[in-house]
């Protein structure tokens, strides 16, 4: 994913609200910057760090400005929560990942069953494929940890996905780590047991764990090298 134009540097003042946060841009203006990621944040958020913005063109918005990514001792950190679910679909479509080709069809927030949903649903001839895509940007001792906080939304995303194995279908939990400073991936039971137990369950149940660092710069985003897992 190439930004269509180019990102606007400042330096972090404060978030607040979740959706919100005051840039000083490098021209010495403060702005008020939307922020697409309600979670905590932890280690990405500090203020005084160095911080790109996108800008839109849009006369109906309330924020002209986008937070898009943060830089913590060097290593742009992706903050846009919305920027995961674009570039893996991106990558699936073009097949640059092995294990994920020879399905005809890809559906982005897709529905099945009775009222639910998984942020990708790929069509094949013998079976489909069901894909819930997760938002990493916590890095501890290069250890990429999800999540940040409880997270009961995740949880019932992994127990959805167990369900979908256990029905003989495919189901990928894709965890895109929106930064470079890592090597392993790790579900952070200490945070939220409860995720930790489902994580557990549905990797015996069949549901295929993937990890992926991007590669994240001020020109854009992509898909980087696979992590291993390091679960317990």
């Amino acid at each position: 994913m190439t930004f269509s134009t180019k990102l606007i540097g400042g330096k972090l003042v404060k978030r607040y609200r979740r959706f919100l946060v005051d840039v000083q841009l490098d021209n010495g203006t403060i702005v008020t910057a939307h922020c697409p990621n309600s979670g905590s944040m932890v280690g990405c958020c500090e203020p005084g760090r160095p911080v790109l913005l996108s800008q839109s063109n849009d006369p109906h918005r309330r924020n002209a400005y986008t937070f898009e990514m943060i830089n913590m001792n060097g290593t742009w950190v992706g903050v846009n929560v919305f920027v995961p679910r674009k570039v893996v679909a991106e990558t699936l479509r073009a097949q640059h990942i092995p294990s994920l080709v020879g399905f005809d069809d890809l559906t982005i927030d897709a529905e099945y069953g009775l009222g639910n949903t998984v942020d990708i649903l790929m069509l094949g001839v013998e079976y489909n494929l069901f894909m819930n895509i997760y938002h990493v940007a916590w890095v501890e001792n290069r250890v990429a940890q999800f999540p940040e906080t409880p997270n009961a939304r995740a949880r019932k995303g992994m127990q959805n996905l167990l369900e979908i194995a256990e029905q003989g279908h495919r189901a990928v939990a894709f965890f895109f780590v929106q930064r470079g400073d890592c090597d392993r991936f790790a579900p952070a039971v200490d945070v939220d047991p409860e995720f930790g137990n489902i994580f557990k369950k549905a990797q015996q149940k069949g549901v295929e764990i993937m990890a992926y660092r991007a590669d994240v710069s001020p020109k854009g985003i992509e898909l980087g090298v696979p992590l291993s897992c390091v679960a317990d």
